[in-house]
């Protein structure tokens, strides 16, 4: 599933004063009810008795003048309620104000604290007397209490009415920005997004018992990208299948796998529209996947497809969705070695899909690994010869004779409807991996005239065409031009050289890229690194890497779109490398642990698992090297170095 469209499925209530109030009302009133339930002993029961008498009989002169003579005589508080509760059924705000100030000031006289149910009480009266400032005030204690709705009503009353930013009604001064947003009356409701926001949405959740007030207390903070507050905020319970969807998203974003999985098994078998139960088994899928409950994931993903059977329309309609499903399942037949349902995956999402590019991409990889079939052996050609076959052979030829070509015109007709930076990298990577003869210097050619056609500015490319030319310059051992060409890019993309600047021949001063890393991408953060590696600056590469791990490490590792668990997977690996190089064994082993833990490529993982291995031997733990070296090769079984070294920690000798 897209992490960019779960986004989406955060929604923010900006139409809150009205609805709020008929919702809270209720929550008052049920406060009052159990206040006057209490025996009005004596006097006070016998005037408060009379009163409802005359304001039954409509006269409303003598029940005031028994409600007077019951509140002088009133000691308790209930009876004090008795009398305010009948104010208020005659209409007389004001005495009734009166009577529920005095109630709150003997009562703090009396315990030596405030009084929760009652200021609830005169908050909800200073509401509905339009007094939204005072409510605001007399109730702002109430906050994380059951009676929070209150409060949270009379805040966001407020905000309405007031008009104020997030950074004034917080306790900050307006800025720059904020003056901007008033003057733009379109942008009102951008305040109710601050996550400052969420504290209020979640007290009217916890007043009201409606999860959606819940769901904005999230929302805000995700929005922000406070996917642990978010998190904080699930109640660890789910109302129905839309309600533990969005929290398994809120969990699964946050990185809680485990909860988001739990929460969306708490309600799975529900009548709820095809989108959301769409999203629900992809989301499911994702939690599966993650876990390492692959068949689990196989499972949901076959319920996912099932839905647009013969359904053209409606796979079109669930393009988020549907067709990433059909790629997971091709990785999935692969990595079990199926290559008849990974073909029968990947045609059908090229058929159904034909502009996706992961789709494009997997079935162009698919082509190259088919064009590098080997031939069939002696035995194998005599069966054939016999007009026999075995089981592999009839399952051989359930596959189509697909070739690069077939990949090649699939892209080039992608592009004819929309010739995107991805499709064009996407075709020349698929030209370049088919020929596998190909010079470097054949290889680096193809660059220069795929940045010429697509220059957009002095130096400056679309990301996906520069990273392809980077990648492809030094993987021909171009590594100076690429190193040039990075930085004239680095300098132009993130240096403002605007007309004014021009005119006054200002020599705008070299951009650095690993001072400014929170202004990188991911890619453009791992080749500053790469070129601080090649430059002989260890420490700046130890810093970028440390940036990427801090940064990337707490996103969901399933993201394999944009790269992200790989990237943290190579910094991880590359700073155990230099700490290593310094001879910091454990921190080295440290790092490559994370490493491995994210890793999913059988050859990456057993490549780490050696780097583990030399670690622990490095500091003579004999026993975890072994372990971790006969891990590696059971992953990657013809690795010579670690069949090598695997021999020196058994016979537990120094290199």
């Amino acid at each position: 599933m897209n992490l960019k469209n779960r986004s989406k499925r955060f929604h923010i209530i900006t139409r809150f004063a009205k609805p709020l109030a008929l919702i809270l009302v209720p929550v008052v009133l049920s406060c009052l009810s159990a206040c006057s339930n209490h025996y009005e002993g004596g006097s006070v029961a016998s005037l408060l008795d009379l009163a409802d008498k005359y304001i039954s009989a409509g006269d409303s002169r003598n029940a005031f003048s028994a409600l007077e003579q019951a509140e002088r005589q009133s000691t308790m508080t209930y009876e004090r309620l008795g009398v305010y509760k009948r104010y208020l059924h005659l209409g007389d705000y004001g005495r009734a104000e009166k009577t529920i100030k005095n109630a709150i000031k003997k009562e703090k006289e009396i315990s030596g604290e405030m009084a929760p149910e009652l200021n609830a009480v005169y908050g909800n009266l200073l509401l509905d007397m339009d007094r939204t400032g005072d409510a605001l005030k007399i109730t702002k204690n109430l906050s994380g209490t059951k009676y929070g709705s209150i409060y949270a009503e009379a805040f966001l009353k407020n905000t309405i009415e007031s008009g104020k930013s997030a950074n004034e009604l917080f306790g900050g001064r307006a800025t720059k920005e904020d003056k901007a947003w008033k003057k733009d009356p379109s942008r009102k409701n951008e305040v109710f997004y601050d996550s400052r926001f969420s504290k209020i949405y979640n007290d009217a959740y916890l007043g009201t018992g409606k999860y959606r007030w819940n769901w904005n207390a999230a929302s805000v903070c995700m929005k922000d990208g406070l996917y642990q507050d978010g998190a904080a905020f699930y109640p660890g319970r789910t109302v129905n299948m839309d309600d533990a969807l969005f929290w398994g998203l809120v969990l699964f974003d946050s990185g809680l796998y485990s909860e988001s999985l739990a929460a969306m098994l708490s309600h799975e078998n529900e009548d709820f529209p095809a989108g959301v139960v769409m999203q629900y088994r992809a989301l499911l899928a994702d939690n599966y996947y993650i876990l390492s409950m692959d068949e689990e994931a196989e499972k949901v993903r076959n319920q996912l497809l099932a839905m647009d059977a013969g359904d053209k329309n409606f796979a079109y309609e669930a393009s988020h969705f549907i067709p990433q499903a059909y790629v997971n399942s091709a990785n999935y037949a692969r990595g079990e070695d199926d290559q008849v349902l990974e073909y029968k995956r990947l045609a059908e999402v090229v058929s159904l899909f034909p502009d996706y590019m992961p789709g494009l991409a997997s079935y162009g990889e698919f082509a190259l690994r088919r064009q590098e079939k080997p031939a069939d052996d002696m035995m194998t050609a005599h069966i054939r010869a016999a007009g026999l076959s075995t089981r592999v052979m009839d399952r051989e030829s359930e596959i189509p004779d697909i070739s690069v070509q077939n990949a090649l015109e699939l892209i080039r007709a992608a592009e004819e409807k929309d010739t995107t930076p991805e499709l064009m990298v996407l075709e020349q990577q698929l030209v370049i991996n088919s020929e596998k003869g190909m010079e470097n210097s054949k290889k680096a050619s193809k660059v220069w005239p795929l940045l010429e056609k697509n220059e957009i500015g002095p130096s400056l490319y679309p990301k996906e065409i520069m990273r392809f030319a980077l990648i492809t310059l030094l993987e021909s051992g171009k590594d100076a031009d690429a190193k040039e060409l990075f930085e004239r890019y680095e300098h132009a993309a993130h240096t403002d050289q605007n007309e004014q600047d021009q005119k006054k021949r200002k020599k705008t001063p070299k951009f650095i890229p690993s001072e400014h890393l929170d202004e990188l991408e991911l890619w453009e953060c791992e080749m500053a690194a790469w070129f601080a590696v090649y430059s002989g600056d260890i420490k700046t590469a130890e810093n970028i890497y440390d940036h990427i791990i801090k940064v990337y490490s707490g996103r969901s590792p399933v993201n394999r779109a944009s790269g992200q668990n790989e990237a943290v997977v190579n910094a991880s690996i590359n700073i155990g490398n230099i700490y290593s190089g310094n001879k910091l064994y454990a921190v080295a082993l440290e790092h490559l642990n994370k490493a491995s833990a994210r890793a999913s490529d059988p050859q990456t993982k057993a490549e780490i698992l050696y780097r583990m291995g030399k670690q622990s031997y490095y500091l003579h733990d004999y026993h975890s090297a072994i372990r971790s070296l006969k891990y590696s090769l059971t992953l990657d079984p013809t690795n010579n170095k670690t069949r090598f070294m695997l021999q020196q920690a058994e016979k537990g000798d120094d290199l």
